[in-house]
């Protein structure tokens, strides 16, 4: 459990993160908040299957709003026409063709730059995950989730970053753990016993985490958002009721990807 002034200190630092000082809005009413608790032991599974089923959902209904893009076949080409020339009794001229003469094809070279940083698109409401590393707090659309499991054996790697846990199989696939605390906090070197892993999109990648703190719904409003990567790119930005970060999923799955941790380093 944090303290006061530890709570101070994480409010200072993701107001560091954005980058981005506002000057204090006057005093408003308290909202209640909204109480995330713990749940019990045997009911553990359901609220995972619960989750995971809200998931598939979104999934689905976003997969069915895409029209598959329809491509127009090309004309089919005409048949060369043939035509029979006349002979003439008239010797020709032939011009002599050197045999080393070559005609090299002009190819046009084109340079794809690497596409620049956007922030997620989300709808107008959409459900987010919360869950807890080490007192931090963070989110992630569940459009963007691609399941939760509960931490299971982790095989290590050699050669891997610091913040790397380890492999664990789950259903014959092999899932890539970050030790989420470490990758979050560098020079964090405390062992720490995870509970659930939160894994990325499409990805292999997934984050370790202490404790699933439900799911709500949010507004675009309810979110500062960041309009340029900075030194952050996996931070999409604030839910400021809650004082977390929304993770930007593609950006984050890049940096590990990188191996870098949190501040685009490899160590």
């Amino acid at each position: 459990m944090m303290n006061q002034r530890q709570f101070a200190a994480l409010d200072d630092y993701f107001d560091a993160l954005l980058e981005d000082p506002a000057p204090q809005p006057a005093a408003e009413p308290e909202r209640p908040a909204v109480a995330y608790a713990d749940p019990e032991e045997e009911e553990r599974r359901r609220a995972l299957e619960s989750l995971l089923a809200t998931v598939a959902e979104l999934k689905e209904e976003e997969a069915a709003a895409v029209e598959p893009e329809v491509m127009a076949r090309p004309a089919p080409l005409a048949e060369p026409v043939i035509k029979a020339t006349p002979k003439v009794s008239t010797p020709e001229v032939v011009p002599e063709i050197q045999a080393d003469t070559q005609v090299e094809p002009q190819v046009e070279t084109q340079v794809s730059a690497e596409p620049a940083w956007r922030n997620m698109d989300t709808e107008p409401r959409f459900q987010a995950l919360f869950f807890e590393v080490a007192g931090m707090t963070f989110a992630v659309p569940l459009t963007h989730l691609g399941g939760i499991y509960q931490i299971s054996k982790l095989t290590s790697l050699f050669g891997k970053p610091a913040w790397f846990a380890g492999i664990m199989t789950e259903r014959e696939r092999q899932l890539s753990v970050v030790d989420t605390a470490r990758w979050a906090m560098p020079g964090h070197t405390q062992d720490e016993e995870y509970q659930y892993v939160v894994t990325l999109g499409e990805s292999h990648w997934g984050l370790s985490c202490h404790q699933l703190k439900g799911t709500a719904q949010l507004t675009r409003e309810q979110v500062k958002w960041r309009t340029t990567p900075g030194s952050r790119p996996w931070l999409a930005g604030m839910v400021k009721e809650k004082m977390c970060a929304l993770l930007h999923v593609d950006a984050l799955i890049a940096l590990l990807e990188q191996g870098k941790n949190i501040d685009g380093q490899r160590v």
